[in-house]
């Protein structure tokens, strides 16, 4: 298993009452019953607020930490509750220019708008609160032909705690990080069209507001792969005069629609190096930019998160079930 260079995670909290906290959890990585990495998700409590994407990134390569059979919990750090929505972890092997994704752990729709503001899942060292410890499942990137039915997109804004600034463009002054302009991330290969997706203005300050992250989850209309979208690419355009400068941009896809997610896809992993500046503006940024194709390990056999005779996506060949395919995935059983 490769040497894991860096760790990523990102999660949403509801957009609901006292969701937020004062008190970030802590992030516990397992082997076994042995601690191989534990960090607190460091920064202010505004990562965690009310309805707040947020994503934190972790340099691993003083430790020497592969990536073979890793669980990841976040622990409560004191009694004023947290609720996620959303959480996901993934992480970077090899060298700048020459890096691969690795998914890692995926826990997904912890609670939905419909869900009573006390249901879902909280987390507190208060346990008539919370549970003490978020259990987060092991997942991985599935097949190059598994096909995404919904898509995460993680961003950060410059500058953003703990990523590396220096998207290229032209310099950006304080007053002009962030963009109140719209972005649209659009995804294909040659003479198809699978993704075209306006981002939304925030829960927290507005849109992409400078400093801050966002976590979009998105449901997907034709179902891709990542070996459909071969000879194509994502590309990010902005509708706006003011420059955008991202730290950080990630698109996953995820599957089945319902239930524990079983596969992260991964699309797009990119640091502020592989991006760029954007703005309509041609004196400030560019108006439209390539993002870069994330590189992952190679093919192996998990299952697919969607059978593949589903005629989901756009270009879907039928074909025998994967034989796991057949048999409901097992629960996750966190151990005590």
């Amino acid at each position: 298993m490769p040497i894991l260079a860096e760790l990523y995670v990102a999660t949403r909290t509801r957009n609901v009452a006292d969701a937020d906290t004062d008190d970030l959890p802590v992030l516990v990585v397992r082997r076994g019953a042995n601690i191989v990495f534990t960090r607190p998700l460091f920064a202010g409590p505004e990562r965690v607020a009310r309805g707040a994407g947020a994503v934190w990134r972790f340099d691993l390569r003083e430790i020497n930490l592969d990536s073979a059979n890793l669980s990841f919990e976040l622990h409560a750090s004191d009694d004023d509750a947290w609720a996620p929505e959303h959480v996901i972890v993934w992480g970077i092997s090899g060298q700048l220019g020459d890096e691969i994704t690795i998914p890692l752990a995926a826990f997904l729709d912890a609670a939905s708008p419909t869900t009573p503001r006390d249901a879902g899942t909280w987390i507190s060292t208060d346990t008539t609160e919370g549970e003490r410890v978020l259990f987060i499942p092991s997942i991985d990137r599935g097949r190059n032909e598994t096909r995404a039915q919904r898509l995460i997109v993680v961003l950060a804004t410059d500058p953003y705690g703990g990523m590396f600034p220096g998207a290229v463009g032209p310099p950006t002054s304080f007053q002009e990080q962030g963009t109140t302009a719209s972005l649209t991330l659009q995804g294909g290969a040659p003479g198809r069209l699978f993704l075209s997706y306006t981002l939304p203005a925030t829960k927290v300050g507005g849109n992409l507001k400078r400093g801050e992250a966002a976590f979009f989850v998105v449901d997907l209309a034709a179902h891709f792969s990542r070996q459909d979208i071969q000879g194509g690419a994502f590309t990010l355009t902005i509708d706006g005069f003011d420059q955008w400068g991202p730290d950080y941009f990630a698109v996953f896809g995820i599957g089945p629609v319902n239930g524990r997610p079983r596969v992260l896809i991964p699309f797009v992993a990119a640091s502020a190096f592989e991006l760029k500046i954007l703005s309509s503006d041609s004196a400030k940024g560019f108006h439209s930019a390539v993002l870069p194709t994330a590189q992952v390990l190679p093919q192996i056999t998990s299952p697919d998160a969607v059978d593949p005779g589903s005629l989901g996506g756009v270009i879907a060949a039928r074909r025998a079930p994967h034989p796991e395919d057949v048999r409901p995935p097992g629960d996750f059983i966190p151990s005590p």
